[in-house]
Parts: C-alpha cells; structure tokens; sequence
C-alpha cells in the first residue's frame, strides 16, 4: 500500500516543503530511501525501525521503498523522520490517518520525537501549504509562523493517535488546515526565550576612557564598525561586554529574522527574540564557522549577528583568511555561500567591534618602557589585520591604561540607561528621516544628509588631504559626521562634527589632527 505525507527541510534560512511518498509492497524485506536523501536521512532507517517497534507496532517484514519529492533537490537532516515513520504505518495498515497532516520531527530508537533545528521556517513553508501536528517542546516555536494549527506529541504512538482522531470537534482556524507534529526538545540544544537577556555589566563600571565611551556611544547610534587599541587590562573587552544595554531591541521584522536563525542555528526559541544579538567567537574559530557552510549549509557568526553586534577579542590572532572573508559581508549586508550540490544566501548585517592590543606584547606605546618588542615586530603584528580591512572600519580609539586614580577616585561616569536613550533617539531619528542606520548610507544619499555648506565642504576637504584618505575614507568620515551630528539633533553637519568623525578615522588620526592645529 502507498502512504503520502507532508513534511520538510531546511535550504540556508527556509524551509523547504517535502513530499514523502512510502510503499509497504511485497517481496524480500527491504529499506531504500531515495530522492538525495543525506546520510543523516539515510540512517533513518535505523531510528524508524527501532522506533516503530519500540512504540508497540510490528515492523512489516516487506520491502519498504521511500521517496522523497522532488527527487532533484539535496535532503538533508532527520526532519523527515516522523514522516517516514508514519508513512510506513500507514502503508502497513497499522494507522489510519484522518484529514491532511504535516509531520515533523526526530525520532529516538524509543520513539520519542526530538527537535530539529529549524524548526520555525520549516513550519512556516508548511503553513503556505496545508496544516499539522508538532513535538511538544517544539510547540511554542512553532506556533509563532502563525497561519498553522499545531497539535504537539511527545512520541511516535502519540502522533499516530492524533492521526486516527477524526477532525470533528477541532477548531478551524482557516480554511486549509495542516496539522503539525513537531519534535520533542533535545536537552543537548540551547533554549532561548522571548525578550530573554543575560547579565552584562553597566557603562559606570568603565572607569576613566572617555575617548573610548565617546567612540562606542558614537559607533552603537549610527551602526559604524569600531576597533579598541590599548594595553591587556585598559578596559576594551569590558566595554565591549556593555553593549547589549546600550542597544534598542529588535523591531518586529529583525525580531522575526533573528528567531528564524536562532532556530536554524539549533537553538530553541519560545517567543520572538527581541534583544540584539552579541556574538564573541574565540579567535581559534575556524573559517566555515565565521562565515557559515560546512556539511548542513549553517549558518555562521556573522549571520548569528545579524542586527546586533560581532565582538572580535584579540583581533589580529584570528586566522587572516577568516578576516578577509569579513570584507565582502561588512560591505554587502549578506553572504553567499556555494557547495557541491548546495548554494544558500545568509543575512550578515552586523556591526563589528573589535580589541587588539598594540603589539605582541602588549605594552607598545606606554610611558613605563615596559614594551621591548622591535619596531618591526610592532608592524608585522598591526599588518595582520589587512589595510582593505581597516579601511572598512569607521573609527578607531586609543585606551591607554587606567591610572589609579581614576579607577579609585574618579565620579561615577553615566550609566548605560541615559546612554542607551541617546543612541535610541539617533537611530530612531536616522530610520525616520533616510530609512536606514548611518552606516549604510552612500553616494548622494549621504551627501544629501549631511548638507555641508561651502566652509564645511572646505572643512571635509582639508581633513581629507591632511590623512590621505581615499574617496571610501571621505565616504566614511561623512558617515560618521552624520552620525555625531545626530546625537545632537542636528539637521546639517557642522565643522566640529567633522572634526569629531576625524578623530576617531584612523588609529593616530588624533595625534596627527592636534599636531596640525
């Protein structure tokens, strides 16, 4: 007998509609699975059986041939493995099923039913199609595509039951219903919840570095890309560490996005996630796992960042080709990715912050003599992080070490909440007037924004001839002069705007600019 069933699987960030097609024929006992299926799908067979067993149902001893559709597109993951479970019930007869099911979820040898990663857009493909049952730990995630009626089960027998329940009685919550079973939670994944956030510390705790807090306040309202320079112990990891206070949440369209990847990344989700993401990899991180890739297509940090914040610690020892994969992602908003037989497109509009310290040592720079690193030593440090990636960068701050008495007897510097205010209300004024963060503004748009008079276009030009810059340096200087002329409400760009912007361009444009004047 044949039994078709809806399922799916992921493609990059989208679920992809399945149709499983099992026959129970007879003949020497046999499993084939066919349609590219992987080799986690391949070895379904082997959790299927012990399974449909376990949960008190006789495997038939026929040949079982499974069918995949369509047949030309690459399977992958044990989503289907509900699916072909029931098919195989159904076809042997030993389940009836009643109205139209689409059936998700792992199963264990026991048949309990598992999460699958991806759970959130696999539904929402499924919910453009018809209407199903889900896992039970999974039920919260998918009920949030919306358009879908989810019944949760917590084994094979419990999903077999609610296939054999006649549809009267339900609530019709639209009129091509699909019932879901999604799969149970596995206690190896993360669990993230709604609105969910983790302990960081207050700005106050940054004793001292006001050019630092300036910078960052300057970077986090306009989404500009910032490197920290200073000895170990200055203070960069732990301002860094202050950012998730000082960010607004997410709207509903990057909360949306930000759960579909939080899914996708193998993490379970219960509600929207409305804080910005902050992602710190250890600089050991290998390229696939910065980019994204490997055998299922993941996605990688610079999309696990996507809306919020990448934090590199430690900047140059991180491999120099998984530095220059940034430059395309930093410039385009996306990553593109293509392997044998798979090609997928991630978001990566994040923001970069990074800390380097000055030299190998550490100490380069500092007034106790304490760096005894030679000078080209100190060049071939800084020259791991390549110039084409430098210039992509929006500002750079010097920390110098903390003296004593600023960390002691200093006053309480401002905390994150009146920060966080600035920086909302420039970026709410930036998505109300151009659409779009500072950072992402070019061309006449931007030229446009700035409304640079003939003292101040002067102004930008002899700012430009003083460092070099090239016509993507000019471009960013005005960026960012838009920016700080933002958090003062500013309608056009003024001359100390731009000698702020200036200040912060390069790592020695300070040094350089007081000289001048």
């Amino acid at each position: 007998m044949l039994a078709s069933l809806l399922s799916a699987t992921l493609n990059g960030l989208d679920g992809r509609p399945v149709r499983v097609e099992v026959d129970v024929a007879s003949g020497l006992p046999g499993f084939t699975i066919v349609g590219l299926a992987d080799t986690a799908l391949q070895e379904a067979r082997e959790r299927v059986r012990g399974a449909v067993r376990n949960c008190g149902y006789e495997y038939p001893a026929r040949r079982l041939t499974v069918n995949l559709a369509p047949a030309d597109v690459r399977k992958s993951g044990s989503s289907l493995d509900l699916a072909i479970a029931l098919g195989i019930l159904i076809g042997s007869e030993q389940v009836k099923a009643q109205g139209r099911w689409a059936l998700l979820g792992e199963l264990s040898l026991g048949g309990e039913l598992r999460t699958v990663p991806g759970l959130l857009p696999m539904v929402a493909a499924l919910a453009r199609r018809r209407r199903g049952p889900g896992p039970a730990a999974g039920h919260a995630e998918a009920l949030l595509a919306g358009g879908i009626e989810v019944a949760p089960a917590e084994t094979l027998a419990d999903a077999a039951t609610l296939l054999r329940e006649s549809r009267r009685g339900r609530p019709r919550t639209s009129s091509r219903r699909v019932e879901l079973l999604p799969d149970m939670g596995d206690e190896t994944g993360s669990e993230l919840q709604g609105d969910a956030g983790t302990a960081t510390p207050d700005l106050a705790e940054v004793r001292g570095q006001l050019e630092a807090r300036r910078a960052l306040e300057i970077a986090l309202a306009g989404g500009h890309g910032l490197v920290m320079i200073g000895p170990p112990g200055s203070g960069k990891t732990l301002l860094a560490r202050t950012v998730p206070r000082l960010l607004p949440p997410l709207g509903d369209a990057e909360a949306r996005m930000a759960t579909i990847i939080a899914s996708v990344s193998g993490s379970r989700v219960r509600g929207l996630l409305r804080t910005r993401p902050f992602r710190s990899p250890h600089h050991t991180i290998s390229y696939a796992g910065m980019v994204g890739g490997g055998p299922h297509m993941s996605p990688g940090e610079v999309t696990l960042a996507n809306d919020g914040v990448l934090f590199l610690d430690e900047l140059p020892e991180f491999d120099r080709a998984t530095l220059e994969a940034l430059r395309q992602p930093m410039e385009d908003g996306q990553v593109a990715i293509s392997r044998v037989g798979k090609a997928a497109v991630f978001p990566s509009r994040f923001q970069l912050i990074a800390a380097m310290n000055p030299c190998p040592c550490g100490y380069a720079g500092g007034d106790d003599g304490r760096c005894r690193c030679p000078e080209t030593a100190i060049q071939r440090y800084g020259g791991r992080v390549s110039g084409p990636l430098r210039d992509r960068v929006d500002l750079w701050v010097q920390m110098p070490r903390v003296k004593p008495e600023e960390y002691v007897g200093s006053a309480t510097p401002e905390c994150s909440e009146d920060v966080a205010a600035r920086i909302a209300a420039a970026r709410a004024l930036q998505m109300e007037s151009r659409e779009c963060l500072n950072s992402r503004l070019a061309g006449r748009a931007l030229r446009s924004s700035c409304r640079l008079g003939p003292s101040e276009q002067h102004h930008a030009i002899r700012l430009a001839q003083l460092e070099g810059w090239s016509a993507r340096g000019m471009e960013r200087l005005l960026r960012v002069a838009r920016t700080v002329a933002d958090l003062e409400a500013s309608e056009g760009v003024a001359k100390r705007h731009l000698e702020e912007a200036a200040r912060f361009r390069t790592p020695t444009s300070g040094e350089r600019l007081k000289a001048a004047v």
